[in-house]
């Protein structure tokens, strides 16, 4: 799928916003892709579609998920690496619990012990908490821990692990922010 090849090679995880326009434009354009939707809907309507579906959709593929990530050439390490990045190594993520928008699941730890994990990056912080929130309220003992996930080493500025922090707390949640990068796939 040529849109999701020229998404590995931009790493359009980690574009801004004015970036991703700027390849949007291009994606309408080129003869590959806008091309080859023209003759059936209006430049507009082609970048409306590559938005809604393959650009929403990048994501979640390099987490393994959807119909794209047969396609993309990268992958994030999984479930299992967020869950022992953030938990420690006797964390594991419970397999049939695993779901996304946003990327959350139980993991079971040392001692019969359970945890709600939810991550992303920062800019899904909303919909992380939002999500703690109804956990919550469903059980109000079950342990939760935000992670927001960064595609390299530096920490999130202070003011917005300030309100990361915030926000956790008004849900009962730990939070930690880990290293999570995309990397290419082993060969076949």
């Amino acid at each position: 799928m040529e849109i999701v090849g020229q998404m590995d090679a931009a790493r359009w995880e980690e574009l801004s916003a004015p970036a991703a326009t700027d390849m949007y434009n291009r994606f309408v354009k080129d003869p590959k892709i806008g091309g080859r939707l023209a003759p059936f809907m209006t430049a507009h309507q082609i970048r409306v579609w590559i938005k809604d579906g393959p650009a929403k959709e990048y994501r979640r593929a390099l987490e393994g998920i959807g119909t794209i990530a047969t396609f993309t050439k990268r992958a994030y390490p999984g479930p299992a690496s967020v869950v022992r990045l953030a938990l420690g190594d006797q964390w594991s993520p419970r397999p049939d619990t695993i779901e996304i928008k946003p990327m959350r699941c139980f993991a079971d730890g040392p001692t019969g012990a359970s945890m709600f994990i939810i991550w992303g990056p920062l800019t899904a912080l909303q919909s992380l908490i939002w999500n703690s929130c109804l956990v919550r309220a469903r059980d109000p003992l079950q342990p939760i821990t935000v992670v927001i996930t960064k595609p390299n080493s530096a920490p999130l500025p202070p003011a917005d692990w300030e309100l990361v922090k915030a926000l956790s707390a008004i849900v009962d949640a730990n939070c930690q922010q880990i290293t999570y990068a995309v990397s290419r796939k082993p060969r076949d």
